[in-house]
Order: structure tokens, then sequence, then C-alpha cells
């Protein structure tokens, strides 16, 4: 149920090459990754998962927020972890490598 289910269990694909509507106009995304969010398809009875800063539960409806656990409830240094990770995964992407995720 949208905003209220998790992921279900399983290893899934990460993709980078889809703009997403909602972050390609903010420009901090656009000028990381231009719009092109990490994407997680394919997952049974979901569409459009996303990975993403966000600080707490109202930032995400099913995506996934990175970022450290320092404050009970908060995700927090949620830009900067994901900018690493972004950096990470195109670095990967760009050598060819396949970019997953498991879900446990």
């Amino acid at each position: 149920m949208y905003g209220e289910t998790a992921i279900p269990t399983g290893t899934y694909k990460i993709t980078l090459d889809v703009v997403s509507p909602k972050y390609a106009g903010v420009k901090w995304y656009y000028d990381l990754c231009q719009g092109k969010m990490p994407r997680i398809p394919n997952v049974p009875g979901f569409e459009g998962i996303l990975i993403h800063p966000g600080n707490t539960a109202l930032d995400t409806y099913g995506c996934i927020l990175v970022g450290k656990n320092t404050v009970k409830g908060k995700v927090t240094k949620s830009k900067e972890t994901f900018a690493d990770l972004y950096k990470q995964m195109r670095a990967a992407a760009n050598k060819g490598e396949v970019i997953e995720i498991t879900i446990k």
C-alpha cells in the first residue's frame, strides 16, 4: 500500500538512467546527478522506488532514505551520505558493474 508497506525482501538491481520528475528541477540534485536518481525497478507491488536524501518519515513514501542514525526517529547527514553513495554507484556503473541492493 502506497506510503505504508515495506519493500519485499530480495535482491534488486539499481538503475541510474531515469530522470525523476520530482527531483530533476532541484538544483542540488541536478548538479550532482542531472536528476537521474538511483531507482529500484521491478519491485512487486511498487513503482518508482528511489534512493534519496531525507530526514523523517515525511520525506519518503516507500523510497529509501540514506544517512546516519544518530538521532532517534531521524536520518542525519543525509545529503552528504547520498552524494558519497551516488558517486560510488556512478563510478561502478561507468565501469559496467551491476549495482544491486538486498532488502532483508
